[in-house]
């Protein structure tokens, strides 16, 4: 179904903004504002149904729905003072005025794979690729995303299983480190009983995503597996069980999630590849992933080995983004365990290279998540949102991109308005090497929040990721310290100067250079004081 008003076309099924004809990148959570109002426009929404709708009935502040509402204009170009096509109603709500044309399914009815050119515009260069002759282009794996299977027999499962073969395609082709095969290239193999050797030598394709969908009565099963082209073995696979009820609202959800636990997937295997291989046969992609392998050990020495690798990479090919991306990664996290005269060189060198990442490629959801986290830890919070939010615009799956922005949120003052973000962090990506962050600064917003016993909730999770720093050890002391849980403080703290020796007040303060929140400092420190960590 798609909505038409004015100039813009609302296509939910591809989860998709159009103006003019040309798409509007919108963060998911805008998107789905808009389609509510367009839905609801018979009346007018209030604030509260908006938040239950919105952000699932949690609280958030009056400035975040105020944002979301500009948000939702400028991209479908209405504003605040001419209002024509959201309008507010003082203390009531808000109501979408405007007229609205739909386009339901039965609009579409013919050939599934026919392009409308009236109403979708041309593939982006970067959603997919032509049929290629080999495995790799520049290093970059080929992922054939094979049509689902509707194994049910009922032609109504048919639309979906195809529109979410589409999605996931223009999903995965969002990750530009991959080179996503379009739809056409994998038709001919819908229904064929053919062995992934025979099918990935065919498109030429590394790995192969495939899957099914088989309605039992009310319910429905759809299974999505990612599978080693040449040797056939099983990489990750999934179930997912439906109520026939959701199945066609939950679509584009589908195969958000499904994307975002394929990308990593792939990323760690390639990683492990690369570092299986002789040093000297490296090429500039091979040099990336496996400086990322060093990296994501959190050790001053694999920050080193990553830093030579990604130089390395930079030298065969000066154009990599991800590679400029990637070192300014690298200077981001030693700036985290540094000493701190070194801090203020790194932050810059940081910056200058999230820059040139950026320039390289714009539209590489990675390097615009770089440049926001370098300009957060400079405490340039409105330009590390604007970057961060760009980030998820760019790709809805990316869950670095969401930890990242959640992190900017929390040190801007906008500690419950993270907690979505690092919640969906999480949910996309649950085997991240970045894991235990994304619990740590979970842990931290409700910290801030004052919510001391959830805080701890989430730190005892951090700690129990096995390439856990010292960090989480130390914000689990301060807040058992601030709740007088004084035995279990003593505890963590012998582990936290197991990791961090010699760890006193002063090391946290300096720890915490990104954070201009005096008060929130003070409440670390304190906590830090009544758990017996000296000054």
């Amino acid at each position: 179904m798609a909505f038409v008003f004015g100039e813009n076309e609302l296509d939910l099924r591809r989860h998709e903004l159009r103006r003019a004809g040309a798409v509007v990148h919108v963060e998911p959570q805008v998107f789905d504002l808009i389609a509510f109002l367009v839905r609801s426009r018979d009346r007018i929404v209030s604030k509260d149904e908006i938040l239950d709708t919105i952000w699932d009935g949690r609280i958030v502040s009056e400035a975040a729905l105020s944002s979301r509402i500009n948000a939702a204009r400028k991209a479908i170009g209405d504003n605040g003072n001419d209002q024509v096509f959201i309008r507010t109603f003082h203390k009531r709500g808000f109501r979408f005025v405007a007229d609205v044309a739909e386009w339901t399914d039965a609009d579409e009815a013919g050939d599934p794979n026919e392009i409308r050119p009236s109403r979708t515009p041309p593939t982006a260069p970067d959603e997919g690729s032509a049929l290629p002759r080999s495995r790799s282009d520049h290093g970059r794996p080929r992922v054939a995303v094979l049509p689902f299977d509707n194994q049910g027999g009922d032609p109504g499962q048919e639309y979906f299983s195809y529109g979410l073969t589409e999605d996931i395609i223009r999903l995965l082709a969002r990750n530009r480190w991959l080179s996503v095969l379009t739809r056409h290239s994998a038709a001919a193999f819908k229904g064929r009983d053919a062995d992934s050797a025979e099918i990935g030598a065919a498109l030429g394709a590394k790995y192969l995503v495939r899957g099914s969908v088989r309605k039992n009565g009310e319910q429905v099963r759809i299974t999505a597996e990612l599978v080693d082209a040449e040797g056939g073995q099983q990489l990750w696979s999934e179930v997912y069980d439906l109520r026939l009820a959701e199945i066609f609202d939950i679509q584009n959800a589908m195969a958000e999630q499904i994307a975002a636990f394929i990308e990593p997937e792939l990323g760690m295997v390639e990683r492990e590849l690369a570092a299986r291989k002789p040093p000297e046969n490296l090429a500039a992609w091979e040099c990336y992933q496996r400086g990322f392998w060093h990296l994501w050990g959190f050790t001053k020495p694999g920050f080193a080995e990553a830093e030579n690798l990604f130089r390395r990479a930079i030298e065969i090919e000066p154009g990599l983004a991800r590679a400029h991306a990637a070192l300014s990664y690298v200077y981001l996290q030693r700036a985290f365990y540094a000493d701190p005269g070194d801090r203020p060189s790194l932050l810059r060198a940081a910056l200058a290279a999230g820059r040139t990442a950026v320039g390289l490629d714009e539209r590489d959801c990675l390097c615009r998540c770089v440049l926001g986290r370098a300009q957060t830890l400079l405490a340039n919070h409105s330009e590390a949102i604007a970057e961060l939010e760009r980030a998820i615009e760019l790709n809805p799956s990316f869950a670095q991109g969401y930890f990242a922005f959640g992190f900017a949120l929390v040190w801007a003052g906008r500690a419950e308005e993270a907690i979505p973000q690092l919640e969906r962090a999480t949910e996309l990506s649950p085997r991240d090497p970045h894991l235990w962050t994304f619990h740590h600064i979970r842990a931290t917003a409700h910290f801030a929040l004052e919510e001391l016993e959830t805080a701890a909730y989430f730190d005892r999770k951090a700690i129990r990721e096995p390439n856990a720093t010292y960090y989480p050890y130390a914000t689990l002391v301060a807040t058992l310290g601030l709740l007088n849980r004084l035995d279990e403080a003593a505890e963590i703290r012998t582990a936290l100067l197991a990791k961090r020796p010699a760890y006193t007040q002063a090391s946290a303060r300096e720890d915490l250079f990104y954070c201009s929140d005096e008060r929130f400092i003070g409440r670390y420190l304190e906590g830090l004081r009544l758990a017996g960590v000296p000054a």
